[in-house]
């Protein structure tokens, strides 16, 4: 801190007296050099102060103290964590935090409608699967063991399993069954996703030679789980926008509390009064007065 001084002496020749405060006189050695500090209420709300050594007063008006405010608290931080938003506005960010919250229920929104036509669209297409595919077809069908008589689900897995992996023309390819009861989502998975199971659909021909894995149900059933996935995987991307909104908020409402209560506790330490007057007696009938003006 750089200080400017700016001194105005004045000499009392007379016998007179200095006054120091509201109607209180008092000559210049009134004050004893023990004299360390005398203060009083001003019309400011602030105090005057006079301070002697070696029979010098200094009179500082300091700045009124006001009342130190409470701490941030850090409640605005579990606010955000609820909900995006809610704490930038209980702090006054009002724009800042409707923005967030809006952008929270656009969120849950597209999540709910997604995820509903997602489960819709799933309905649709396994009773699509239940109407056009069987499993008796399927086995009775299926080139591998076409026109055995022992046409059973067991002797195909066999059959399936002896050509896996030979390295043959085998255009299916074996994988496992797996039953709705065992698992429902991979059976309907399966199903339309390998040519090893084409066989089961309604509109496929056994009677190709070669045999070919073409059907025309088949590839509409694929149509429907594809746009359900897409549906449930949108309904999914709609989770993550809320848990961004969500983030963000959470940091900068504590960012936000961290600043305040730092700033407040800078506040309550106080500083030097800029503007400050000194005093000194100049032998038995006179005396000085200067003022001091700190810049920063």
């Amino acid at each position: 801190m750089h200080s400017i001084s700016m001194s105005f002496a004045l000499v009392l020749c007379a016998s007179a007296f200095v006054d120091v405060h509201a109607g209180v006189s008092r000559s210049p050695d009134a004050f004893p050099a023990t004299v360390a500090r005398y203060s009083s209420g001003d019309a400011a709300g602030g105090t005057t102060t006079f301070a002697a050594a070696d029979h010098a007063y200094y009179f500082q008006a300091e700045p009124a103290v006001a009342e130190p405010a409470k701490p941030q608290s850090y409640w605005p931080v579990l606010y955000s964590l609820l909900v995006p938003g809610l704490g930038e506005l209980t702090m006054g960010y009002e724009k800042r935090g409707i923005a967030l919250m809006l952008l929270e229920a656009a969120a849950w929104t597209g999540y709910i409608v997604n995820h509903d036509d997602g489960l819709e669209e799933r309905e649709a297409y396994e009773a699509f699967a239940d109407e056009h595919w069987a499993e008796r077809k399927f086995i009775d069908d299926h080139p591998l063991i076409y026109p055995l008589e022992d046409q059973t689900l067991e002797y195909l897995e066999e059959q399936g399993r002896a050509v896996s992996g030979s390295g043959g023309d085998w255009w299916t390819g074996y994988i496992p069954w797996v039953s709705k009861e065992e698992d429902k989502q991979h059976y309907y998975e399966n199903i339309g996703k390998y040519d090893w199971f084409v066989s089961g659909w309604t509109d496929y021909d056994p009677t190709l030679d070669p045999p070919l894995a073409k059907s025309q149900l088949r590839e509409e059933y694929r149509a429907m789980r594809a746009t359900s996935n897409e549906s449930l995987d949108a309904a999914n991307e709609f989770i993550w926008v809320s848990v961004a909104a969500r983030a963000f908020s959470l940091v900068e409402t504590a960012i936000i509390v961290h600043n305040r209560r730092e700033d407040a506790g800078q506040a309550s330490i106080g500083h030097d009064a800029p503007v400050a007057l000194r005093a000194r007696p100049r032998g038995l009938q006179g005396g000085e007065l200067a003022l001091e003006v700190r810049f920063k």
